[in-house]
């Protein structure tokens, strides 16, 4: 049996890491994914690291394997015609073209969704920018995911009340909002299998954060009261619930024991919960302080592995505030193929995510290294365009190909 988009061809124009997560995604999924670069200006994911041995290199950072795992790779210079040719024939071939150029840049270029629609009518393409391709604001907008967290209004929620907004960690709408692009990219082939047609998707990356903060809006809209920063873990109505300190060099439980039967397993495990102060939900959010502090003493004294099982195991929501090492070691993680090891010609083995998914009866590809720069040109050019050896090496010569 076939992987599910075995069959798909998708050209990969995006660049950082919403177009490109979202082209990893569909090669998960047994697309042939064809990833566009140019020496000349190298995706900047290559440049960021963290890198093999410490030791940079556009051709060594694990990052840019891991959000371009299972990909082709051609150099082309789009910023001439005969690169633009090439682009418009791939578009022939493609079933999904993803993009995450500054709106408006395509198009000075002869290759936005008009032009590649009048050389593939059934072509889907996903654009991708930090305010989309339309309205007052959104030509000529550029940046990355820390500014989609800005425009979405996640920075200023998280931090500490008398300092400055401290923001979710790194580019945070990069990790959103390519599960909008892929289940939007799923839903337009889905439509295209019954209809013929394809269709452009329009993606703003603040539009995708903006969906997780909808609580913080609400309370605006309904009351007229800005959420504030709180610097600390936990909704102000929902008691016990937060972060507490264990035993160990920075070592952190997540604890949420609001539900009445959540409460009430934690009672059982805990003699202090037993004052009569916390009987009602009144008494514990007027004494809030009082009780996290009877937990914090309580899960001071542990290991947070050995506090989260035995909280489990009583029935109370509860888990290790996970550290990069966590994750390294996880058993799970590695069973559920979630880990997994490539080996790269130029720095050797390394480590990256697998498919974030499985199918019970449907195989996925096997995980492979993302390319190298340019590592596919000649192929590509050769088995999906039909270009003849002398012509390839015609563009070679005339510095297309790089």
């Amino acid at each position: 049996m076939s992987a599910p988009l075995a069959g798909v061809n998708v050209l990969d124009l995006s660049w950082v890491m919403v177009g490109p997560a979202s082209g990893r995604y569909l090669a998960d999924m047994g697309a042939d994914v064809i990833k566009v670069e140019s020496s000349k200006r190298i995706d900047p994911v290559r440049t960021l690291g963290p890198f093999k041995d410490g030791k940079a290199g556009p051709e060594r950072s694990v990052s840019y394997h891991n959000l371009n795992a299972g990909k082709r790779c051609i150099a082309i210079d789009i910023r001439r015609p005969e690169g633009r040719e090439i682009i418009l024939r791939l578009a022939q071939w493609a079933d999904v073209v993803l993009e995450s150029f500054t709106p408006g840049v395509l198009e000075t270029l002869h290759l936005g969704y008009p032009d590649l629609r009048r050389r593939n009518e059934r072509i889907i393409m996903a654009s991708t920018s930090l305010l989309g391709q339309t309205g007052p604001y959104a030509q000529g907008t550029s940046g990355v995911g820390t500014m989609g967290a800005a425009m979405s209004g996640a920075t200023y929620q998280i931090g500490w009340p008398d300092r400055e907004p401290a923001g979710p960690f790194g580019p945070w709408t990069d990790a959103v909002t390519p599960r909008f692009i892929v289940a939007s990219i799923l839903a337009a082939l889905h439509r295209r299998s019954r209809t013929g047609t394809g269709s452009y998707i329009d993606v703003a990356q603040a539009e995708a954060g903006i969906q997780f903060m909808l609580p913080a809006y609400y309370e605006c809209a309904a009351n007229g009261a800005i959420p504030e920063r709180r610097g600390v873990a936990g909704s102000p109505l929902q008691v016990p619930q937060g972060l507490f300190r264990c035993s160990g060099e920075d070592r952190w439980i997540a604890i949420d024991a609001s539900a009445p039967n959540h409460w009430e397993a934690l009672r059982a495990v805990i003699a202090e919960m037993c004052d009569a102060r916390f009987d009602t939900i009144v008494g514990r959010m007027r004494n809030r302080a009082e009780l996290e502090a009877a937990i914090s003493k309580w899960t001071r004294a542990q290991e947070a592995a050995a506090v989260e099982h035995r909280l489990q195991a009583a029935g109370v929501p509860a888990h290790v505030v996970s550290r990069s090492g966590d994750f390294a070691r996880d058993v799970d993680l590695r069973e559920a193929g979630h880990l997994h090891k490539i080996i790269d010609p130029v720095f050797g083995e390394a480590e990256i995510e697998g498919p974030r998914f499985s199918l019970e009866r449907t195989p996925l590809p096997p995980t492979r290294r993302g390319p190298r720069i340019g590592e596919h040109t000649k192929e590509v050019l050769a088995t999906v365009l039909g270009m003849s050896e002398s012509e390839i090496a015609q563009l070679s010569e005339a510095g297309l190909l790089a």
